[in-house]
């Protein structure tokens, strides 16, 4: 199943990817298009698989005046969120910006890079990107900073608190179980991928309160 799924996913993005470089000159508007093509694509081949996908609360991420911190297991959220919001930014590691094409498309959709070699001055930078971009779309963290294995549960990198402090925006809780049917070593097994908006984490918090809720709530379904 494994070798199946390598072959059908990743070909046919390939394929997408390159076609999508007609996109490039364009506003996003009509960029969308092939963000779309790109995403359908995915659900398309997960059905293959006999991989459902199952959301609750997604009607919050339609609402402004929020942050979103969402667990990170699988290729699967980075795409699909592109669904579930509507043009949203990802705080991603700036060696991403790197990858052939890939990062091409990264910098046209607007992500906000940090580089972690810059410390401070590169937080400092991030966060008054997330600021000024959350007033216009979904500004998204993985405050992990990596992808996950299904079950683990590492520290959040404070960042993601300087960040709360920061904006003082509400924090939305974004829990799932991806990893557990779309690993990072590609073997897949049918099932359904659940992802859960929990309720927002007030403003006001301290440190210790802020990391310790945000870490429970984005592990609600990583067992």
């Amino acid at each position: 199943m494994k070798f199946s799924f390598l072959i059908s996913f990743y070909l046919s993005a390939a394929i997408i990817l390159i076609i999508s470089l007609i996109g490039l000159p364009f506003k996003f508007k009509t960029f969308k298009f092939f963000v779309n093509i790109f995403t359908k694509n995915m659900v398309m081949i997960l059905r293959i698989f006999q991989i459902k996908i199952e959301v609750v609360n997604s009607q919050l991420a339609n609402k402004s005046g929020y942050l979103f911190a969402s667990k990170h297991q699988s290729m699967f959220e980075t795409i699909y969120y592109n669904h579930l919001f509507n043009n949203p930014a990802y705080i991603l590691k700036k060696e991403l910006l790197s990858i052939p094409l890939f990062g091409t498309y990264l910098k046209k959709l607007g992500m906000i890079a940090i580089d972690r070699s810059q410390g401070i001055q590169s937080l400092r930078h991030v966060n008054e990107q997330a600021s000024n971009y959350s007033k216009i779309r979904p500004v998204i963290i993985f405050p992990e900073g990596t992808r996950t294995v299904f079950k683990e549960e590492p520290d959040l990198k404070p960042g993601i608190y300087s960040m709360y402090k920061s904006l003082n925006k509400p924090v939305v809780p974004i829990a799932l179980n991806s990893g557990n049917f779309w690993p990072k070593n590609n073997c897949i097994k049918s099932g359904i991928i659940k992802i859960e908006f929990r309720d927002p984490i007030p403003t006001g918090l301290s440190k210790q309160e802020f990391l310790v809720q945000l870490k429970k709530e984005i592990n609600f379904l990583n067992h």
